[in-house]
């Protein structure tokens, strides 16, 4: 019964643990499959003991138990009772120390979750809820204690011996083992523990702090691996400077380690002074990584760095304040990376993320708020929404406030409560009460209310009074469990564009309001619906709406596409050049998918294949705004302006708009693709990362025309390629190019690259995501192949969830894209049911599907909901999304 109706948890029912725990003294015996665990924790009650008497309820799973202790004297088995999920101590003291001693199964721990082997190595992941597989606790972030940890292992498999903190004694024992004993002196929640022991690389570095201490760096690695480090331990010590110097925050600890494992649910964990990542987040070398891949490794490094401060030091009461941490930690890791690289090409790319993920979220079965209400499996709620989307209600703080009155916020934050486990609300009244008392009380929504707002913006120009005035009305679809919305506290970056191109000076016409309407060329929305009047306008202008993305929302206003086509050159905001570009080209392809499916003949804008030549010959733009600028948006986008998804003319349409301008353009692309195409020493710097990104997108182009000397091309790219940017590109372009090469480089680049499992997840990427018949035949091939497994997330997500994304295929009218991956979810949920619950996610387009789809993804659906002992994971999202009819 508790699989056919799991519990919900509701943040309305939280209420602090009875007991406290300030202390903990962990002991590891480790051994493949019978660890043996030794907790002594100090336990203290948290209420009126005198007045009311309340059993010890400990978190417990997966745990065989031995022994219990209270104060060195044995319990017996009257005296404790073990329950489905755990073990309740009867009769407890106030305060009392308890020690508990328990075994587990390392080797059989398939979930990744707790302690696990991850190859030849012993790690951790305890986030959100693993702890309770590794020794009996009360498994919540809010309860804070000093951790101390012995490791004991053979010395010879296990020659290091790693946790949180300082190590502060080691030594040899009998039968060839050894320990190593390790203090963290900074409270924390059992979420942030972490153990590891394996038979490592290392590569060592060190960071001298503003206050002039010597920090020890270590990133460990396996054996071979360690030259590939370079990148993860600069953008380390780049990490830990630009917080000294952005936030005044300075690492706390002797040594900072980070450990590299293949197989790890997440991208990384941020446990204190200890990161275990995934190791697709730290190995990067030009010959095996791409460039992404380094973008990619220098953001997540930073992401968990920054925790440190943002998410360690201070934590999280309970788990529905997720995007406490998440959101401002992944603010701080976009702005960080904003500073090492091209501040607008990394903010297109994080906004394309949002859009073409979050935003698909938001309109779907899971749609929850930043700051969810409730959930059944909290693993699933690690989410974009979460993330992603939290990080955009934060930078509408630093936007509100500015730089200046973000820092001060942040600083008060952390003088308010370092040390503690607090709420959302905490961080907004730090915010307000550094700026003198900002109100804050309308923006919250942003916290409480699930979906993406649309702003329907009507404009007018009065030429007699050289005014110009637009009316904003906003609205937000209902979502589940929120019919009504209220009107969100919004900033809305404007500039009106005069027809030489330069920017009007914003003067709104007197009004009278207790909040300001208007602060460096940023309106205050806060209105369902609401005019601004513009003064001292002599011409029409054209707007530029939502500058800088200043909001996370969509646009409907009445501007013509010429006005697109205008600011595509023009525009003074280079976000909204690049955006521009897209919504013309969204407006346009929208169209045409509806000819498409009435079997209308298509046919491509003038206008808009003019604008495009015109970006492609401008010479000023930077080669990676370019590539972005050029690129066409996804079908994923496309699908969004859809009622009823049409997969199978997106796609078509598609093609044709590609096909239809590289042929148009095809002698200047070509001179792009030659000109960028010439033998370089490879650098990693933003302008040669710019040369190959354009470089690759103009080869795409060009094969797109069918003209078979650039089937050529690209052989020839894949063959003579120097780093990984170049040969990847190459080998996914003649795949999907169904190019004669196709074979051929898809068995060359298999025998080069077999024994670096990185490289492989790219090769089964680039199969999975190809179009055609041949697509599912080949997936299910390589589910046999030597470098397939299916316990490894990477793999999982690399041949998997890459086909889940592989719209016209997945979505097949036949229905044999959603029988494999149903049996997919049925079969991975056994192991692991967090990687399961990514995979049904993939039905989230359920209802918008045409009926005959729909009714296929019923049939599955249904499947998997009357499968024997489904998981809490897959039960919600499923049943979400089954509910969502």
């Amino acid at each position: 019964m508790k699989d056919a109706s799991p519990q919900t948890i509701f943040l309305k029912d939280y209420t602090p643990s009875d007991y406290l725990i300030s202390k903990i003294h962990l002991t590891f015996d480790l051994d493949d499959t019978n660890t043996q665990v030794i907790s002594k924790m100090n336990v203290s009650a948290n209420y009126d003991f005198k007045s009311l008497k309340r059993d010890l309820v400990l978190n417990g799973e997966e745990l065989t138990l031995n022994k219990i202790f209270v104060d060195g004297v044995e319990l017996g088995a009257d005296q404790y009772e073990l329950i489905e999920d755990g073990l309740v101590i009867k009769e407890v003291k106030e305060e009392f120390i308890l020690e508990i001693h328990n075994t587990i199964n390392p080797l059989a721990n398939k979930a990744l979750d707790g302690l696990y082997k991850s190859g030849s190595i012993f790690c951790t992941q305890n986030e959100p809820e693993g702890f309770r597989r590794i020794t009996y606790f009360i498994d919540r972030p809010d309860i804070m204690a000093v951790y101390t940890t012995k490791v004991i292992a053979d010395k010879a498999k296990y020659p290091v011996l790693l946790s949180n903190g300082n190590p502060i004694d080691s030594g040899d024992l009998e039968g060839g083992k050894h320990f190593v004993e390790w203090l963290d002196p900074f409270v924390k929640p059992s979420y942030l523990y972490a153990l590891v022991a394996g038979d490592l690389g290392l590569v060592q570095d060190e960071f001298t702090t503003m206050s002039g201490r010597k920090i020890d760096l270590r990133i460990y690695v396996d054996k071979g691996n360690e030259s590939k480090c370079d990148h993860a331990m600069e953008s380390l010590k780049n990490s830990m400077r630009w917080d000294e110097e952005v936030y005044g925050r300075e690492y706390d600890l002797d040594i900072y380690m980070i450990v590299a494992v293949d197989a790890f649910n997440m991208g990384a964990m941020e446990n204190k002074g200890l990161n275990i990542f995934n190791s697709a987040y730290v190995l990067a070398d030009p010959k095996t990584a791409t460039d992404s891949n380094f973008f990619g490794v220098e953001g997540v490094i930073g992401h968990e760095y920054f925790h440190n401060w943002t998410g360690n030091r201070i934590t999280c009461r309970d788990w529905f304040q997720l995007t406490l941490k998440e959101g401002l930690t992944v603010f701080r890791d976009q702005e960080f990376s904003s500073d090492m690289n091209s501040r607008v090409v990394n903010r297109i790319a994080n906004i394309k993320t949002l859009k073409s993920r979050q935003f698909v979220e938001d309109a779907g079965p899971t749609a929850h708020p930043i700051k969810p209400s409730s959930y059944i499996e909290i693993n699933n709620f690690y989410t974009m929404t979460i993330y992603e989307k939290g990080s955009e209600v934060i930078r509408m703080i630093h936007t509100l406030l500015g730089a200046d009155g973000f820092r001060k916020g942040t600083d008060k934050y952390f003088e308010l409560f370092d040390g503690q486990a607090v709420t959302t609300e905490d961080f907004i009244h730090a915010m307000s009460v550094a700026n003198d008392n900002y109100d804050f009380t309308q923006f919250k929504n942003w916290y409480h209310q699930a979906g993406t707002p649309m702003l329907d913006i009507k404009t007018s120009y009065n030429e007699a009074a050289k005014e110009y005035s637009i009316t904003v009305t906003q609205s937000c679809k209902p979502t589940p469990g929120q019919d009504e919305k209220k009107p969100y506290h919004m900033p809305f970056g404007l500039g009106l564009v005069s027809k030489d191109g330069a920017d009007f000076p914003l003067k709104l016409k007197e009004v009278f309001t207790a909040q300001p309407q208007i602060e460096e060329n940023i309106l205050h929305l806060t209105q369902e619906s609401e005019t601004f009047t513009f003064t001292g306008i002599d011409h029409e202008p054209v707007p530029s709406f939502n500058r800088g993305f200043s909001a996370p929302v969509n646009l409907k206003s009445d501007r013509p596409l010429s006005d697109f086509v205008f600011l595509m050159a023009n525009d003074n905001d280079e976000y909204n050049r690049y955006e521009s570009a897209q919504a013309l080209a969204i407006e346009l392809m929208s169209c045409l998918v509806k000819d498409a499916a009435n079997g209308v003949p298509l046919k491509l804008d003038a206008p808009f294949i003019k604008a495009y030549g015109e970006l492609i010959k401008d010479e000023s733009l930077d080669n990676s705004f370019k590539a972005l600028i050029l690129d066409i948006p996804s079908e994923g986008i496309l699908h969004q302006a859809q009622d009823v998804v049409d997969f199978e003319n997106t796609f078509k349409v598609r093609k044709f708009v590609k096909e239809t301008l590289a042929k148009t353009y095809e002698q200047e692309l070509s001179a792009i693709y030659d000109s960028l195409n010439v033998d370089k020493e490879y650098s990693l710097s933003p302008e040669a990362m710019g040369e190959r990104e354009l470089k690759n997108l103009v080869l795409g182009l060009l094969l797109s025309t069918g003209n078979s000397k650039y089937d050529d091309l690209a052989y020839e790219q894949f063959v003579k390629a120097t780093n990984m940017t170049d040969e990847f590109a190459a080998l996914t372009m003649i795949i999907h190019s169904d190019s004669k090469y196709a074979d051929e480089v898809i068995e060359k680049f298999f025998i080069k690259w077999k024994h670096e499992t990185l490289v492989m997840q790219k090769w089964l990427t680039a199969q999975a995501s190809a179009r055609g018949e041949k697509t599912l035949g080949r997936v299910k091939e390589l589910l046999s192949n030597e470098v397939y497994d299916k316990s490894v997330p990477n793999l999982v997500r690399s041949l998997i969830g890459t086909f889940t994304a592989n719209y016209t295929e997945f979505h097949n009218t036949s229905g044999v894209g959603y029988e494999f991956i149903t049996n997919q979810i049925i079969d991975i949920d056994k192991l692991n049911p967090q990687m399961a619950s990514r995979l049904a996610g993939s039905f989230k387009d359920y209802k918008r599907l045409p009926s005959d789809l729909k009714a296929l993804v019923k049939t599955s659906l249904e499947r998997i909901l009357a499968e024997k002992d489904i998981s809490r994971n897959v039960y919600e999202i499923v049943s979400k999304t089954h509910a969502d009819s």
